[in-house]
């Protein structure tokens, strides 16, 4: 390895050290690898949260479910809010609309999971081929026991990212923490499928304590649109000893 190559790797080391970040809450790009580490694919393992040590940051596994409406007019579906609707036959759903998971058993243990394994999602996927489905408006809500409670709109027509081509496919980076006391409902229209998947990037966990490891683990959810974008190419006159690290 010549001078030059060794000062590159240099600058890279460097801009990778200064990379890092200790929080999710507002963090809305994308890893340069992210999405490709399929081998790491062990997030919300209780057998794998050390308590110690540096490990590599794993992928998420999306939580996914169903939506199906067989009505002839539009109704208000709902996701999550365990403390609510558990002890509901359907969840909280509206006759004429059925909820599955797609994914590790039904939406009832989701559900109640969601009571005792809080996490925080941080991207989404909507699919439907229904028209005007994926431009409705969702509402985040929390409700406390004290009375107090919240409502924040999402509005899927203006988050459709820029990569994306498929008119039935929505794409969504948003952070949302999920406990007993949240819910999510949306718009469910006319004779509509609608799929949801849900990629958590942190999860606590009491189980994980007892197998020796954190309560609080983290991973990092895949990079769903423009992983075919060619990439970025600078060219400059300028010769690398002469860029600046600051």
């Amino acid at each position: 390895m010549n001078s030059i190559e060794k000062q590159l790797f240099g600058f890279m080391g460097e801009a990778e050290r200064m990379s890092g970040f200790d929080s999710y809450d507002s963090y809305d790009g994308y890893d340069d690898f992210e999405g490709n580490d399929d081998d790491m694919s062990y997030f919300d393992d209780d057998a794998m949260s050390y308590a110690s040590g540096q490990q590599a940051t794993a992928m998420s596994d999306p939580y996914v479910i169903q939506y199906v409406s067989t009505a002839a007019g539009t109704l208000t579906a709902v996701i999550f809010g365990y403390n609510d609707n558990f002890n509901s036959a359907t969840f909280g759903q509206p006759a004429l609309v059925t909820v599955t998971s797609l994914m590790g058993g039904t939406y009832g243990r989701l559900l109640a999971q969601s009571n005792n394994k809080f996490f925080k999602i941080g991207r989404w996927r909507f699919q439907s081929t229904t028209a005007g489905q994926l431009s409705q408006t969702l509402t985040l809500n929390h409700f406390d026991a004290n009375g107090k409670q919240y409502s924040t709109p999402l509005n899927l027509s203006i988050m459709r990212d820029a990569y994306q081509f498929q008119s039935d496919i929505l794409d969504v980076t948003k952070t949302i923490t999920v406990d007993g006391n949240t819910s999510i409902t949306f718009p469910l229209l006319a004779g509509a499928t609608l799929v949801i998947s849900m990629f958590p990037v942190a999860v606590i966990s009491g189980k994980a304590v007892l197998n020796g490891g954190s309560s609080y683990n983290t991973a990092r959810a895949p990079r769903l649109s423009g992983k075919n974008v060619a990439p970025v190419i600078i060219q400059t006159s300028q010769g690398v000893a002469g860029m600046s690290k600051g």
